[in-house]
């Protein structure tokens, strides 16, 4: 079987061209196929004399199960078939040409006795799903169509491009067909072209009324005019079909040209074939300065779900809801708060879009489960587009916007971060809370004494969890905690958010810090530059210099000090001294946030020696001179294999560290959580320290 495929640009004349091919063809006793590829579905119109058909995606699209439905039978016998589309401005039509050719290839819908299976397809390349019939599974020959105007063969060189990114060093295009518009110079215009190319002009298709006067009666020139000029021009192409894989039909390279070539054959002025410059086909490579880290979809999921009482809508394939959900749930687990929470998957639901919605788009599916989820008591909705709505153009935010208009006491709020089309879980993060933010009362005045925690989170050791200072240490300088985001926050609770007068991170981390400046920009709530304490020394530092922020005054901070240093002497009265001469070290990915380890060495009596972080951490302000001062050495790029050399060189009797790979050790070892807010949690830590070693020593 030859298969052809006619390209060119809209309106061109390609359809009316492949038509008169195909009756030709069929004329001499050829069986031929003809397959329509534009969403205008009109390729096969004159061999059906003037006639639509149904084509493949409305037989998808319909509950038929009569896969002859899609095959019409033409003039002579020739098989006629439409791909189609969606309709305008909805779904992915490119998306659409591919699930037809799958559809046809799958269900075997043109007869294996076919002689010529010829492809008229929309030449504007635009996506992957146009450039299919460009694929050698398909076309062995591609003709292209053009005129003497610059977009066609704009558009022509696009085509080649096309051609080029499949075959690099293959010959598969026949040539030009010149359908003349009658321009003064067009022949030399054209041919200008196609010598920068290297393609020949094999025919000149004059322009005449006959072509106009033979489709108002829906039928070909070659029917109505089959001694006339326009008949013998189109034969010329029949004649190169036929003689293909001869000696007549001779196929070249796609050689399409650079920009500054095309501007060259606009003014037309010829291409310097010694200077021609060659056009490189696409380059694989990815800088990693642009590497998306993580599915922004997932990532909006995540925070979006810090609404406790909000439903997210995944509106996306049914994996994509799948992974998320089940990768949420985990979590869920595994901070223990299962009891208090409804899991990921009571609270997520998807459109579970196929490729019929990539064709057609997901409009009305995302409409029924936002009518479905108001239905079922809902009252804040978060719709997170993920990458197919993006690539078909799903109109998320309108669909929210009139859902919300005929439900006006309910909150449908979207999320469009299209997957990765809008970046990573970074990007995907910073979006979905300034969407967030959409629903708060941003008219509300702060309260003097309110404060917004930022990144608190559950502590699944229920132990350190009680050891936690925060409240403590917040209500101590007389103030309170107006949210805790995003940890459990109902919709209610999240809408008052401009009562905190403050933002403060519970611990410092990008995403913390990152959450304080959309606050900022969108609720004008402003953060204080620091976090939440860990140890003596820190907290008594943090205690007057945010009390101080907040206008509270020194007694009530030295007050709250006094509380604090009662707890560190009370722990040194039972501990200190215990593990008195005892050498330890440290391995850690960051040494910024270890000054309380420090403080446990001096009550307790141990010395640590050096530190070890398996990355370079200096990025995030270690300070190697802090350390120094005490006698501690510091080294970077540590990994597992190298640490167990300094072990061996250094033979401390215990190691601190946060690293699972601290459990194969056989020296003892204690791998820490970062303990709790305030002095507790590091006396818990301090605690456990001990029974390490005591245990070690039974």
């Amino acid at each position: 079987m030859k298969q052809i495929a006619i390209y060119g640009k809209g309106g061109i004349g390609k359809s009316t061209v492949s038509a008169n091919i195909s009756f030709q063809l069929s004329s001499e006793g050829f069986k031929v196929a003809q397959i329509g590829c534009d969403p205008k579905h009109d390729s096969t119109r004159l061999l059906l004399g003037g006639k639509t058909q149904t084509t493949v995606l409305d037989h998808i699209n319909s509950d038929s199960k009569d896969i002859g439905d899609t095959v019409s039978v033409g003039k002579n016998g020739i098989l006629c078939i439409e791909t189609g589309g969606p309709e305008p401005g909805v779904g992915c039509a490119g998306r659409g040409i591919l699930t037809a050719f799958n559809f046809m290839e799958n269900n075997s819908v043109v007869a294996k006795d076919t002689d010529i299976m010829l492809y008229d397809v929309l030449g504007d390349v635009v996506c992957g799903g146009f450039a299919v019939p460009l694929r050698r599974k398909y076309a062995n020959a591609v003709f292209i169509v053009t005129s003497g105007e610059f977009m066609s063969l704009y558009a022509a060189n696009n085509v080649l491009k096309g051609i080029r990114n499949f075959d690099i060093d293959k010959c598969r295009v026949a040539g030009l067909i010149l359908n003349m518009r009658g321009n003064e110079g067009e022949y030399e215009y054209v041919k200008n072209f196609a010598d920068a190319v290297g393609l020949p002009i094999v025919t000149k298709i004059p322009r005449s009324s006959k072509f106009a006067e033979a489709e108002s009666e829906g039928v070909t020139v070659s029917e109505k005019f089959p001694d006339s000029e326009e008949y013998k021009a189109i034969h010329d192409i029949v004649e190169i079909i036929k003689n293909l894989n001869g000696a007549g039909g001779k196929l070249y390279p796609a050689c399409p040209l650079n920009d500054d070539e095309l501007d060259l054959i606009a003014k037309g002025k010829p291409v310097n074939k010694d200077e021609k410059s060659t056009y490189s086909s696409r380059i694989l490579a990815v800088d990693e300065r642009n590497v998306l880290r993580g599915c922004g979809s997932h990532a909006a999921c995540l925070c979006c779900l810090g609404i406790k009482d909000a439903d997210v809508i995944v509106h996306g394939p049914k994996s994509c809801h799948f992974f998320f959900s089940v990768g949420l749930d985990g979590e869920i687990v595994y901070e223990n708060k299962a009891k208090a929470l409804r899991s990921a998957s009571e609270r997520m639901f998807s459109t579970d879009l196929t490729d019929y919605s990539s064709i057609f788009g997901g409009i009305k599916e995302l409409g029924e489960i936002i009518e479905s989820r108001i239905a079922a008591g809902t009252r804040t909705i978060f719709v997170v587009s993920t990458c197919v709505p993006g690539i078909i153009g799903d109109d998320v935010e309108g669909v929210c916007e009139r859902m919300h208009e005929k439900h006006p006491d309910v909150d449908v709020v979207p999320v469009d971060v299209d997957g990765i089309l809008n970046g990573g879980g970074f990007q995907a993060r910073e979006m979905a809370l300034r969407r967030m933010c959409s629903i708060a009362d941003k008219d509300l005045e702060p309260d003097n004494d309110a404060v917004n925690m930022i990144g608190y989170y559950d502590e699944i050791d229920k132990v350190l969890a009680r050891g936690d200072d925060m409240r403590r240490l917040i209500e101590g300088l007389g103030l309170r905690i107006n949210s805790c985001f995003l940890n459990d926050t109902t919709a209610e609770e999240f809408k008052r958010v401009r009562k905190g007068r403050v933002n403060l991170m519970y611990s410092y981390s990008v995403i913390n810090r990152n959450i304080c400046r959309v606050l900022e920009s969108e609720m004008g709530i402003p953060w204080f530059n620091g976090y939440m304490p860990i140890g003596l020394g820190q907290t008594v530092s943090w205690i007057r210099e945010f009390g101080r922020y907040m206008g509270v005054s020194d007694d009530v901070c030295e007050r709250l000090i006094g509380s604090v240093n009662n707890d560190y002497d009370g722990f040194k009265a039972q501990y200190g001294g215990r593990l008195e001469g005892k050498k330890a070290v440290i391995y850690c990915p960051t040494a910024t946030d270890i000054d309380w380890v420090l403080e446990m060495g001096d009550i307790l009596g141990f010395t640590i020696t050096d530190i070890y972080c398996p990355t370079n951490s200096k990025w995030i302000n270690a300070d190697e001179v802090h350390f120094a001062d005490r006698g501690i050495r510091m080294e970077f790029d540590v990994n597992y294999d190298t640490l167990c050399e300094r072990l061996d060189e250094v033979r401390p009797d215990m190691v601190i560290g946060v690293d699972q790979m601290l459990s194969r050790l056989t020296i003892p070892h204690y791998n820490f959580r970062r303990p709790r807010a305030g002095v507790r949690g590091a006396i818990e830590c301090g605690k456990r320290i001990i029974r390490m070693m005591e245990v070690s020593m039974i």
